[in-house]
């Protein structure tokens, strides 16, 4: 039996199984670590299921807070690692009073013919746009994007140095338990059934992997992000009421 039944039904993701069976298969073989290209939280979750890869994958997206990552492949300590295939490019407005968005930086990569699973994350700043790329595009991106929207930018490769730092705000929540549902609805300001749903239709990460267990026990210092709502870090319980609820502190990225 195609080991990928037991765990979708789906011909995307059961390709995409297949393709990192692949890449184990290819390490072991090569000696080598060896990487997929970006994948989404979904994606990196649906991987992390699969009893067969354990203890052989990891995810990699160049900086600690990424959401789109590569899934690294290491068969064996000896292997030779020559490093994640990927490059971080900055792409300056050359026009001071331009203003572009997420969605301006990936069209103007997607209309150069660039696939979205060849992108990393995608970070705007003011006239700035920090993203990541594969190396296997690097050059071509680097050599043809001109413009975002229709701006004129001017493109260099960055550091990670360059990438801009999140700003948060440190909170107390009042919660029943440190349920992943309970946090969410007190964390992002809807009712706790609200918060199963989105956990329910995998619109909740935790640790930028999709997380669908509505009753997953978090600890301090996980991250916790539902889509369209924002993200936050939980930082742990820090007292109990005389009603026996508990307090927990939080940093809000603003």
């Amino acid at each position: 039996m195609d080991f990928t039944e037991q765990y979708t039904h789906q011909a995307e993701e059961k390709m995409l199984l297949r393709k990192i069976k692949d890449l184990i298969d290819r390490s072991e073989r090569s000696y080598q670590v060896l990487y997929s290209h970006f994948l989404t939280p979904a994606e990196q979750m649906l991987i992390s299921r699969v009893d067969e890869f354990l203890g052989k994958i990891s995810f990699v997206g160049g900086y600690e807070d990424a959401e789109r990552r590569m899934c690294r492949i290491q068969t064996a300590e000896y292997e030779e690692d020559k490093g994640a295939p990927l490059t971080l490019y900055s792409a300056e407005l050359t026009a001071s009073d331009a203003e572009i968005s997420h969605r301006d930086v990936l069209g103007s990569l997607l209309g150069l013919g660039v696939k979205r699973e060849m992108i990393g994350d995608i970070l705007v700043s003011q006239h700035t746009a920090l993203f990541f790329c594969d190396d296997t595009v690097a050059a071509y991106i680097e050599m043809n994007l001109e413009r975002i929207s229709r701006y004129r930018v001017q493109l260099h490769q960055a550091v990670l140095s360059e990438l801009p730092q999140p700003e948060k705000e440190k909170a107390v929540i009042n919660i029943s338990s440190p349920r992943l549902d309970s946090i969410c609805a007190e964390c992002f300001h809807i009712s706790r059934s609200k918060a199963a749903d989105a956990i329910r239709k995998g619109l909740v990460s935790v640790n930028w992997q999709v997380c669908d267990q509505v009753a997953r026990e978090l600890k301090g210092g996980e991250k916790i992000a539902l889509r369209g709502k924002g993200k936050v870090m939980y930082l742990g319980i820090t007292g109990t009421s005389k009603k026996g609820r508990c307090f927990a502190g939080i940093e809000r990225y603003v």
